[in-house]
């Protein structure tokens, strides 16, 4: 594991310990309540996400403007018009009509292809310019791939090309959900993480996971029914419901997933990434601690034109009475590995994302936000 936190500046004076409660916009208030009650039997159906979800009725924002109206309503019509082609056309037309569109956005002088390419020889300084300029291709490559597959994910759920766990990946996660308290799954944006997660519901696992509602709600809702079609659960952030439903899912004993490699506005902690001090979502941490359940860390890779599947029980640092030091310990634990696994497959990250936007203040480097 990377180096010690707390030697990097500990903890802000007066700091309360890392909570989940930040994870959305709910109060710790809310999140206390729920996890003092008893847990309950487990349900055949989960019921983590409220049926009445504000974020799924929320109407078109009052305050766009004619202009902004139409521009998303066509942009809307754009989409779904393109995600209808590439669904209900063969397979192997729409791989290739993603791969083209892939190649070009990969040559094209975007400010994401040069932000990747940048933090590409930021992150590994004994890659040339040319080997990031590469990988930077092959990464929208890969969310080309990624696309076509998403696509037509029912080809690789079900039937001969379908991605399974082993015999010993779903022994690992049995015996995490046997124990009763729930689990914690952590996963990045490594390989096709959505291929993951559908991957999870279809072998008969209880999943849920948070999502960023999108600037649009006719979008959120589009994503919602896509990305819950196999039987994931998705948890809206800033939800007046979000709190009480993460709760819920550890009341039913279910898994909660989530994905901690980006730079997002929740509570979090400044740990080691690739050399330098990223912001991490502690979330899954504090979880942990709070429920005492067992932590999984998870991901897939694409490797010679099959997905391979990574499963890991994660053991937390020995407990050390100082709460937040320990949720700091297993988030820059999980932040370690998701950097190891990147590494077997760098172009197969989202390079383009700013993951080290934020930064700590100086002296303190290592100290919860």
């Amino acid at each position: 594991m990377h180096r010690a936190e707390r030697g990097q500046g500990g903890r802000r004076q007066g700091a309360p310990a890392p909570g989940v409660s930040d994870v959305t916009s709910e109060t710790s208030a809310s999140v206390n309540a729920q996890s003092r009650a008893t847990p309950s039997a487990s349900s055949s159906v989960p019921s983590s996400v409220s049926p009445g979800s504000q974020i799924l009725l929320a109407p078109v924002p009052a305050h766009w403007g004619a202009w902004q109206r139409s521009k998303n309503a066509v942009l809307y019509v754009l989409i779904r018009v393109g995600v209808a082609v590439i669904t209900h056309v063969p397979y192997h037309l729409a791989y290739v009509g993603c791969l083209a569109i892939g190649f070009v956005a990969g040559l094209l002088p975007l400010a994401d292809r040069q932000r990747a390419i940048r933090q590409l020889g930021e992150a590994m300084p004994e890659l040339s310019r040319a080997d990031c300029r590469r990988l930077a291709r092959q990464m929208f490559m890969h969310f080309a791939r990624s696309l076509a597959e998403l696509s037509h994910a029912a080809r690789f759920l079900r039937g001969a090309r379908a991605v399974h766990l082993s015999s010993a990946q779903r022994e690992l996660v049995q015996a995490a959900f046997a124990e009763g308290k729930g689990v914690v799954a952590v996963t990045a944006h490594i390989g096709n993480w959505e291929l993951l997660a559908h991957v999870m519901a279809v072998e008969g696992f209880k999943v849920s996971s948070i999502a960023k509602p999108l600037y649009d709600p006719r979008l959120t809702r589009f994503v919602d029914r896509t990305r819950t079609a196999f039987g994931m659960r998705l948890i809206w952030r800033g939800d007046a419901s979000s709190s009480k439903d993460m709760m819920t899912v550890f009341k039913e004993r279910g898994m909660l997933a989530l994905l901690i490699d980006q730079d997002t506005k929740v509570q979090g902690a400044f740990v080691p990434f690739f050399g330098r001090l990223a912001h991490t979502p502690t979330a899954p941490a504090a979880f942990a601690q709070r429920f005492g359940c067992p932590v999984i860390f998870a991901y897939g890779q694409r490797v010679d034109g099959r997905h391979e599947l990574h499963f890991e029980r994660v053991t937390p640092p020995l407990a050390s009475g100082d709460e937040e030091a320990d949720v700091l310990a297993l988030t820059a634990m999980l932040s370690a590995r998701i950097e190891a696994a990147i590494r077997k497959h760098p172009e197969q990250w989202v390079w383009l994302h700013r993951r080290w936007k934020q930064q700590p203040p100086a002296p303190a480097a290592a100290r919860p936000t």
